[in-house]
């Protein structure tokens, strides 16, 4: 699969499937399916890297198989509706809190996203060591392209809390609670953030650059 199709930004349902149960089904772009397996799962909360037995890419998306398969596993995410319902994966007292943050990378603000999928309005992430990318990937959204990110340096045997991510949209509280997931503990964008998301970053003393 290629990010365009006649043109046009490619977009598929990637469907996520663990030990034989269906988890989720993500609208996105099909390269990196099983990076953003992995990346998702992590920035998620829902299986840690190491707990993953194998992956596989299916006709519909991709196959997770951990190494304990009779565990129960759900996203530790729960919105709750109706009148007073809150975002309760956003309680401060849930979320992770990091344990150590690496210094900002020098001139982190001036890499420059420049792809053709960002010039038809897709979002990129880039992870850095010091001064140098480690992984870097693009997608219709800006979760799904940091799970893929997360995935590449998971795969690559890169740990994500000795990285910092350079986003191309604005920081969300959202994207800010992914990253305490991975323990990523410096995130970075040209835009300024959220006001929930720099509170959110404070309680998990998670580093915002912008």
């Amino acid at each position: 699969m290629t990010a365009f199709h006649h043109g046009l930004l490619n977009e598929q349902p990637v469907s996520l499937t663990v030990n034989g149960r269906g988890l989720s089904t993500v609208m996105m772009l099909n390269e990196m399916a099983e990076e953003f397996a992995a990346g998702y799962l992590t920035t998620e909360g829902i299986v840690p890297y190491a707990d993953i037995e194998s992956v596989m890419l299916t006709e519909t998306g991709v196959s997770v198989l951990t190494k304990n398969p009779f565990k129960v596993l759900l996203p530790k995410k729960s919105v709750l509706s109706g009148c007073g319902g809150t975002a309760s994966y956003l309680d401060p007292e849930k979320m992770p809190v990091l344990e150590s943050c690496i210094p900002v990378p020098k001139n982190i603000l001036n890499h420059a996203f420049s792809s053709d999928v960002i010039k038809a309005g897709g979002f990129g992430a880039k992870a850095f060591v010091g001064g140098t990318i480690a992984a870097s990937a693009e997608d219709l959204g800006q979760f799904t392209a940091l799970d893929k990110v997360v995935g590449r340096l998971l795969i690559e045997g890169i740990p994500p809390e000795s990285t910092a991510v350079l986003v191309s949209g604005k920081v969300t509280a959202e994207l800010v609670r992914k990253c305490l997931h991975a323990k990523i503990s410096v995130l970075a964008s040209k835009q300024p953030p959220t006001y929930l998301a720099a509170e959110v970053a404070k309680n998990g003393k998670l580093t915002l650059v912008y």
